[in-house]
């Protein structure tokens, strides 16, 4: 059956001269009930939609014995009501969103990810914009060159000429905003990576009997293997004094780790990848030794330092430019989300109590991260500007 014999049927049912079988195929179809009830749809969209019908029904039937032909008949009816219900509904629902102001995930603001950010305090207190500065020296202080690099590095090295003046520790502060990170290269040679929302402050070169440096935020450390005047090892020490009872230092001697030390976190967590690491609770002074693939927690509702095995790779990807989510819960990984895109987040509605698995790149856009999430259908997003909402 072709198109013109289509139109021909249809006219002959309008006009009440068709048989009985054609008089209960057409009707099956609910045309003139689904014509009144979208008569916003023009004629072209109606007859485009019954040449779609009739031509499969009639390469189908073709195929088919006559003895078969009622039954298949019943079935083509059936599979036309809700060929043509669908259609139809697809087109109300594009009419509906066409309207600018009905548009959501459509309209949605594309979120860019954070990138090389962050300022840097002088020992005088001068401060200088990383983002900005020109790539190369960018400041020279106690005999020491700090050089900034187009990889989004800052490296401190000590003036050939000017090595033995060096005396007295003076120290600096590098702080990434929400949206930023940084590598700082140390003057021992110890390589800090600095994550979103972070605080470091060091002694611009590295004088006495320790190497202490504090920390609020999260930091990847690779520290340099470092011998005093009398040959001994010297310790390298990162404090992180954030009060409510997670005050914590890390001492160690030449080694791999990683710290997240936020405040709106409920605990500290450092997890070691290579060598050994002392964790001490700076609240009752009891500390633990780390071994390589494990990590230490510390609340504030607990004296002790807690230890776990765990994979330990997964606490560094975010070095690597990526978010890996094992089983953590959705207020831990929204504040992730927060600290890299600077977005707000609202949280409506009822608790969810769910754990999430999966990793995705950091340098996607956020709408991208939070689609990955809805996938679960535990939990729901809406973009307002720079806030996201948190549904079930």
């Amino acid at each position: 059956m072709n198109t013109a014999e289509v139109e021909k049927l249809l006219e002959r049912y309008r006009n009440g001269l068709c048989t009985e079988d054609e008089k209960a195929l057409v009707e099956s179809w609910h045309l003139s009930e689904l014509s009144k009830r979208v008569s916003d749809l023009d004629h072209s969209e109606l007859i485009n939609a019954k040449n779609q019908i009739w031509n499969a029904i009639e390469e189908e039937t073709a195929l088919k014995p006559a003895r078969k032909r009622m039954l298949w008949t019943k079935l083509a009816s059936a599979a036309v009501v809700l060929f043509f219900i669908g259609f139809v509904i697809n087109n109300q629902l594009k009419k509906q969103f066409s309207n600018p102001q009905q548009i959501t995930k459509t309209a949605e603001k594309i979120i860019r990810p954070g990138g090389n950010k962050a300022t840097l305090t002088l020992a005088d207190g001068s401060k200088i914009s990383l983002t900005d500065a020109t790539d190369g020296i960018i400041a020279k202080q106690a005999g020491i060159n700090i050089t900034k690099t187009n990889k989004g590095e800052l490296i401190y090295t000590v003036a050939a000429q000017s090595a033995s003046n060096v005396k007295n520790a003076v120290y600096n502060t590098i702080e990434t905003p929400r949206g930023g990170q940084y590598q700082i290269n140390l003057p021992d040679g110890t390589k800090v990576w600095l994550n979103a929302e972070s605080v470091l402050k060091y002694p611009a070169a590295f004088n006495g009997e320790e190497r202490k440096v504090e920390l609020k935020g999260e930091a990847y450390f690779e520290v340099a293997k470092l011998t005093g005047k009398n040959g001994a090892r010297l310790p390298f020490k990162v404090k992180s004094d954030i009060g409510t009872g997670r005050s914590q230092e890390v001492e160690v001697l030449g080694t791999h780790f990683n710290i997240n030390a936020y405040n709106n976190e409920p605990s500290n967590k450092t997890t070691l990848l290579e060598g050994s690491v002392r964790i001490k609770n700076l609240q009752s002074n009891l500390s633990q030794l780390l071994k390589p693939g494990q990590q230490s927690i510390i609340t504030s509702s607990s004296p002790s330092v807690k230890v776990e095995t765990v994979d330990a790779e997964e606490s560094i990807t975010w070095k690597d430019g990526y978010f890996s989510f094992n089983e953590e819960n959705l207020e831990t990984i929204m504040n992730k989300i927060a600290r890299w895109y600077n977005v707000e987040i609202d949280y409506r509605g009822n608790k969810i109590n769910k754990t999430f698995g999966g990793r995705i790149s950091r340098f996607n856009s956020v709408n991208e991260v939070l689609d990955m999430l809805q996938t679960t259908g535990a939990v729901h997003f809406r973009i307002e500007e720079r806030r996201i909402l948190v549904m079930p």
